[in-house]
């Protein structure tokens, strides 16, 4: 069940295909969801300091960092892609059906459809390594952080963290973080976070302190670390992940490979991303389980 759990987080949240091309379509409310179908993302990791990552999370880093990011991970160079094959800006979400048992009101999302290819230092495959994978969206920021609070208030228990109304981050909400709509820092804004966690124009923060635990484990940071997310602020994409360590050096990071000659505007490569948590995939698990019943 564990490793069915940490291949639901490697496969929504770190592979999934973001979208850089924006169509002409209705969209819902403040903000605006971009993305096509046959947009492409490859993702490259630029550092691996072993002994940095050994330091923060003890002598299972690997199996730490592989279970959160797929084997491979650990690899400088090593490439992951992902592609968008549908694009869904009008789906409906029904976060009541997926916490009690009657329905309750219907949100808007944007639904993206994804397939995705696992790390490697050579060429890709033509045919990935997994397809279907779906990523939900809120429009609404308000929505989600209310459907977090209810989720947790009713799973927190199964899930071992308590029925307690928590707030957004990666770790509570990471499978609703992948894409964002525009404008981004806007939508950041508006969302209410755990302590600790906070978002500074189009990234999301983490500073965690040593001896605390990643939420929904026993994994602790061993010294202080700072996580962030970082997205396009162009077309809301998630482009990049980076943790520094307590002397503020770059340990691990993983960020968008672009074309040489690509001048896509709003794309920050100095990227800076976090650790996702085992949580987000006891949430995945929990809504895909209902789901699966409903």
């Amino acid at each position: 069940m564990k490793k069915l759990k940490v291949t639901l987080l490697a496969v929504i949240f770190i592979s999934i295909a973001f979208s850089f091309t924006p169509p002409v379509l209705p969209q819902v409310g403040t903000y605006t969801f971009h993305g096509a179908a046959g947009n492409e993302k490859i993702l490259e990791v630029r550092v691996a300091d072993n002994s940095s990552l050994e330091d923060l999370f003890g002598a299972g880093y690997a199996s730490i960092l592989e279970g959160f990011f797929d084997p491979g991970c650990l690899i400088v160079g090593a490439q992951k892609k992902s592609l968008v094959t549908a694009v869904n800006f009008s789906a409906k979400f029904d976060p009541l059906t997926y916490i009690f048992p009657t329905p309750g009101p219907i949100v808007d999302v944007a639904e993206y459809n994804t397939s995705n290819w696992d790390w490697t230092t050579g060429a890709f495959s033509s045919t990935p390594d997994s397809i279907g994978d779906i990523v939900i969206s809120f429009y609404d920021p308000t929505e989600l952080t209310q459907f977090i609070n209810n989720f947790y208030v009713t799973w927190g228990g199964f899930l071992g963290v308590g029925n307690i109304p928590y707030n957004i981050s990666t770790h509570t909400a990471g499978a609703f973080l992948a894409q964002l709509p525009t404008p981004v820092a806007q939508y950041l804004g508006a969302l209410v976070w755990e302590p600790d966690w906070t978002n500074i124009g189009n990234t999301i923060v983490h500073n965690a302190a040593a001896l605390d635990y990643i939420f929904g484990t026993a994994i602790q940071y061993l010294e202080d670390c700072t996580e962030t997310w970082t997205y396009d602020g162009t077309y809301g994409a998630w482009i990049g992940y980076n943790i520094l360590d307590n002397e503020s050096n770059t340990i691990y990071e993983f960020s968008i490979e672009l074309p040489a000659a690509a001048e896509i505007p709003g794309y920050e490569l100095t990227i800076i991303l976090g650790v996702a948590t085992l949580t987000s995939i006891g949430l995945i698990s929990v809504l895909m389980k209902k789901k699966n019943n409903n």
